[in-house]
């Protein structure tokens, strides 16, 4: 739902800092698995075995190629065997997926440290993209979803700090609709000519009331009125995030229990897609084309690739060079994905390049990345040859409890960059 924490790497442990969810994760899954060989690497640490725990790394590093701990472990524990080689590329590895060494924090890298090194990291900095501000939001507001009516020019922008759907257009902005108090949209999307919204109720929206029970939904409104149906509900401890109105049907994540819903025909009852067990935080979704596969991008293990037809679903590994993590909005542009990546300093938007059936991605760009004016970056869309998208969401004015840390924050902001080739 929420963009997380920074994966964050300390010199004792280098680990990933998450939240926990009420999800299990299946230990048969590649991340349940991955976490096994994990932490028997960290139990092997602490026994001062460090051949036993760079052989446990390297098996989790096979299953999530792209994991920022496991690169920097396997670099700390090839040091701890002096093999001098073996640290420097996990570093020059690390690096090549676009993250960033903290020299401060992990001191023993010092000594790795060299030209090839330092420029891949100053190049990881580099800021690229020319965005444009489209629109910013007064006060304390936290635009986390959007969906874009291209022939009216109209963006509709979900604010899950006080809970309404705001129409932007070039002639102004309206609120079309405030849910009642505590209860906010956390994804949205266009189908049939009404707005479709999956709500949830969090301690992040004003009102909030943990007394008083909110079920999450979908609902579908009016955007010329306001007028709102609701069209299903989740179970008592779903919480509703990320929707995507497909072609034929709709999706919805469950982020309570990292589960993939669908509602067939955009009617009935929400049927389980993706069950619970195989993702930590899905966040993106994107349908192909032919409306045949759904991608699924999960925070702390990547893309999923599910067969709508089949149900089958397969674990898409990042190539060389790329990473996959840290995903929190997917939207399609020709054959590629756009990613917004805010899972890693600094914040960016990617391409991903898919082969033709979508079973492999091939390789990545970043279409924008600019640490002054990209601030944990929330959802996105496409139009036409443009990425509008949540730069600045305001989600890090936020502290434990669901409070401002400042009340009157630096404004959120919505921007455009270019997709053109």
């Amino acid at each position: 739902m929420s963009p997380r924490p920074i994966f964050a790497v300390s010199a004792l442990a280098l680990v990933l800092s998450v939240p926990a969810w009420a999800q299990t994760v299946d230990p048969a899954s590649d991340l349940g698995k991955f976490r096994q060989y994990r932490d028997n690497g960290m139990q092997a640490l602490d026994w001062k075995d460090p051949n036993a725990a760079y052989a446990n790394f390297q098996r989790a590093q096979a299953l999530i190629p792209d994991s920022p701990s496991i690169l920097l472990l396997e670099a700390q524990t090839a040091l701890k065997q002096n093999r001098r080689d073996a640290a420097t590329q996990a570093l020059s590895d690390y690096l090549d997926r676009g993250y960033l060494v903290d020299l401060k924090q992990n001191t023993e890298f010092r000594t790795l440290w060299n030209d090839d090194l330092a420029a891949k990291q100053h190049a990881n900095q580099a800021v690229i993209g020319d965005l444009h501000v489209a629109a910013t939001l007064p006060g304390f507001a936290i635009p986390n979803a959007l969906a874009y009516d291209a022939a009216a020019q109209q963006l509709f922008v979900a604010t899950v700090r006080t809970g309404k759907i705001v129409s932007l257009d070039p002639k102004g902005g309206h609120d079309v609709l405030t849910f009642r108090p505590g209860v906010a949209a956390y994804g949205l999307g266009l189908h049939g000519g009404l707005l479709w919204a999956s709500t949830a109720a969090t301690r992040q929206t004003e009102g909030y009331d943990p007394a008083k029970l909110a079920a999450s939904k979908i609902v579908a409104v009016d955007p010329k009125d306001g007028a709102v149906k609701v069209i299903a509900t989740g179970g008592d401890d779903a919480q509703f995030g990320h929707l995507l109105a497909g072609r034929d049907d709709l999706y919805v994540i469950d982020a309570n229990h990292g589960a993939v819903l669908r509602l067939n025909g955009y009617a009935g009852e929400l049927q389980t897609l993706v069950p619970e067990g195989y993702m930590d935080s899905p966040q993106g979704l994107a349908e192909n084309a032919d409306a045949s596969v759904l991608i699924v991008a999960d925070f702390i293990s990547g893309l999923y690739r599910v067969d709508l037809d089949t149900g089958a679903m397969t674990h898409l590994k990042a190539p060389d060079g790329v990473s996959l993590l840290g995903i929190a909005s997917l939207s399609v542009h020709g054959g590629d994905l756009i990613a917004v990546q805010n899972g890693f300093k600094p914040n960016k938007v990617l391409r991903l390049h898919l082969n033709a059936d979508w079973s492999a991605v091939t390789g990545e760009d970043t279409v924008a990345r600019d640490d002054s004016r990209i601030s944990q970056p929330a959802q996105g869309v496409v139009d036409g040859d443009h990425f509008i998208f949540v730069s600045r969401s305001q989600w890090d004015n936020l502290d434990p409890g669901g409070g401002a840390l400042n009340p009157k924050p630096a404004p959120a902001a919505i921007a455009a960059v270019s997709l053109a080739p």
